[in-house]
C-alpha cells in the first residue's frame, strides 16, 4: 500500500466543502419545486370547487350571493394554502348579483394566487420571492 503524500491530506475535505453547498441549493429546489406544483394543483382543484359551487346557484336559489358563494367555495377547498383576500384573488364572471342566470349560461372563475418561496429566493437572491399562480374554469349553471 501506497502512503498519501502530505499534500493530499486535505483534499477531500476541500471536496466536500465545494460540492455540499451545490448539492444543497440542488435539493432545495426540488423541494420548492414540489411545493410549487403542490399550490398549482391546491389552485386548480379550489378553482373548479369555486366554478361547480357557482353552477349550482339556481338549484340552491343563492344565485344573489354568487360571488360570495363561489369566494367562500375557492377559500375552503384551498384551506391548506391559507389563501384569503391578501394573497388571492377570485373573479366570478357573471357577476350581476340579484339575477337567476339561464339554464347553461358559462359562468367563469378565475382564481390567482401568490405563491411564496420558502426556500431558494433565501438562497438565491435573483430568484423571485413570490410566483403568481393562475386557474381559470368554465361551467355552465345547471338546471
Amino acid at each position: 500500500m501506497a502512503k498519501r503524500s502530505i499534500h493530499e491530506r486535505g483534499q477531500s475535505l476541500v471536496e466536500i466543502a465545494l460540492v455540499v453547498p451545490i448539492l444543497l441549493v440542488l435539493f432545495l429546489g426540488i423541494a420548492e419545486v414540489g411545493f410549487f406544483l403542490f399550490s398549482h394543483v391546491q389552485v386548480a382543484n379550489a378553482t373548479r370547487s369555486g366554478a361547480r359551487v357557482g353552477s349550482l346557484c339556481r338549484l340552491n336559489e343563492n344565485c344573489a350571493t354568487l360571488s360570495t358563494a363561489v369566494q367562500n367555495a375557492v377559500y375552503t377547498e384551498a384551506q391548506s394554502l391559507k389563501m384569503n383576500g391578501s394573497n388571492a384573488k377570485v373573479v366570478t364572471l357573471p357577476a350581476n348579483p340579484g339575477t337567476i342566470p339561464a339554464i347553461g349560461t358559462p359562468i367563469t372563475v378565475t382564481v390567482t394566487y401568490t405563491h411564496t418561496s420558502p426556500f431558494i429566493s433565501q438562497l438565491v437572491p435573483m430568484f423571485p420571492k413570490q410566483l403568481p399562480i393562475q386557474h381559470q374554469v368554465v361551467m355552465r349553471f345547471d338546471r
